[in-house]
């Protein structure tokens, strides 16, 4: 649970990466606006299903620098979302041979398993998560910097065409989304039903409400 613990900590470290020093100021009501601002109207992303979707209010600015991190933000939480979603069904199929890898049926098992077990490797594991978000932060840190773009494309999938390059964005964008959603979702039922997304298939526990197995 201390590995799980950590984990979360050093996302919430992350996430703090991009920060500027103001935050924006919404004025309160009773009625909750759902309407985008008017930095954010034309952006990729923000007239497809629920185009007018911001019930926090966090484009309700006139700083572009704040709206161009909250999109970095986006595109980096959908990116990790999406490794991480992957890294759940991709362990339970296959491992490392080494024996403290024999949980990996069961990621949040598994990751507590190597904190107790190798520290040290559990350490490598945050120094490296570190390390990408200080490399991420210094690239976009840079004057002019696009949001998301780290100057790291090996598959050249970045587009000459401007109409062939924002279908490439809004895919990203909706996939990470998903994604974001997906290993939240992950989480949560391995912590009510105490098995992996696959293993939960596997043994049938699909159901966290009255088979037994749960937390219910």
């Amino acid at each position: 649970m201390k590995a799980t613990t950590f984990l979360l900590l050093a996302g919430c470290a992350s996430s703090t990466a991009f920060i500027t020093p103001t935050l924006p100021t919404t004025k309160t009501s009773s009625t909750m606006k759902m309407a985008l601002g008017p930095l954010a109207q034309d952006m990729v992303g923000s007239d497809l299903e629920w185009p007018e979707f911001d019930p926090v209010g966090f484009t309700n600015t006139q700083n572009q620098a704040q709206i161009d991190w909250y999109r970095a933000a986006e595109l980096k939480h959908g990116r990790v979302a999406m490794l991480a979603a992957l890294g759940q069904i991709f362990q339970s199929f296959f491992h490392l041979p080494d024996p403290v890898f024999n949980q990996s049926g069961n990621p949040i098992t598994a990751l507590n398993q190597v904190y107790n077990e190798r520290p040290l490797a559990f350490a490598q594991i945050l120094l490296a998560i570190f390390a990408c978000e200080a490399l991420g932060a210094f690239q976009q840190a840079k004057p002019g910097a696009e949001p998301g773009n780290l100057g790291w494309d090996p598959l050249n999938l970045r587009a000459t065409d401007p109409e062939l390059w924002e279908k490439t964005q809004l895919r990203e964008l909706k996939n990470g989304r998903l994604a974001m959603m997906a290993i939240a979702g992950m989480l949560v039922q391995e912590q009510l039903t105490g098995y992996g997304v696959i293993e939960q298939w596997r043994v049938g526990a699909i159901n966290p409400f009255g088979d037994g197995k749960g937390a219910f």
